[in-house]
């Protein structure tokens, strides 16, 4: 095993802690709290006061899917064949979700359950250069600025959201990707993709990950890097994420 003397910090170690010093930390991640939106067949999210027996100390219950607020899809999530269809959460390594970070913006969407081609992407990496493997693509819908919020306010978020069509699913997938996001309650279209689901199948399939229900990403530049880490579930379909995205202090 190596060792270093004390007080001098291996060369990764100080470099790691340079860059992030000088870096801007952006949260990604929707606040978990009752009434929030989910997914209209997926499960709410419960925040119950525990009452304990003579314990000073307070705690809460909490009552939540795999696949509330902020959170990854794991293969496993969706019937996909392949070497990938079996990956839960607890099995994805922790690079998973760490990586450089490309973040698209799109225009608002002009009709209900919008599907994007995939000339967006072209135009960024026109812009900025091809998409890299293991690139973290995160798309701006400009859905959930306005739309988000708890109750009944946060009806309009799950009401003919946008999502990408095949065609630009296959793109990401072709460039090898590490993980697709969206500000969006889904990656597919409100209405399903036309109730084919291309943009689960194709990527997880591929072993792509979905990361949905992200915020702030107009806070973003167009490359940054991105750090999440799902909770370690055994089996699970999916988990909530704290995602970060470091930006050049610069950038600011």
């Amino acid at each position: 095993m190596r060792t270093t003397t004390a007080g001098h910090d291996p060369a990764t170690v100080r470099a790691l802690g340079e860059a992030l010093a000088g870096a801007h930390l952006v949260d990604l991640s929707r606040t978990l709290e009752e009434g929030m939106p989910t997914y209209p067949t997926h499960t709410k999210y419960f925040h119950n006061p525990w009452l304990s027996m003579g314990d000073v100390a307070r705690m809460h219950q909490l009552v939540l899917g795999e696949h509330t607020g902020t959170h990854v899809d794991s293969p496993c999530h969706f019937p996909v064949r392949g070497p990938h269809a079996d990956v839960s959460v607890d099995r994805l390594p922790l690079t998973a979700l760490t990586g450089r970070c490309a973040t698209v913006t799109l225009d608002p969407p002009p009709g209900p359950d919008e599907m994007v081609g995939p000339q967006p992407l072209r135009d960024w990496e026109e812009h900025h250069g091809p998409l890299r493997v293991g690139d973290i693509v995160l798309l701006d819908f400009q859905w959930a600025r306005t739309r988000w919020g708890l109750h009944e306010e946060g009806f309009a978020h799950l009401e003919s959201w946008p999502g990408i069509a095949r065609e630009t699913a296959e793109l990401l997938r072709e460039r090898s990707v590490r993980a697709v996001g969206t500000d969006c309650v889904s990656l597919d279209s409100g209405d399903g993709g036309r109730g084919e689901l291309p943009a689960h199948y194709v990527l997880l399939s591929a072993g792509i990950l979905i990361i949905e229900n992200l915020a702030n990403l107009h806070r973003l530049p167009p490359l940054s890097f991105f750090l999440a880490f799902p909770l370690r579930i055994a089996h699970g379909t999916g988990s909530p994420l704290r995602a970060v995205a470091a930006v050049d202090g610069a950038q600011r």
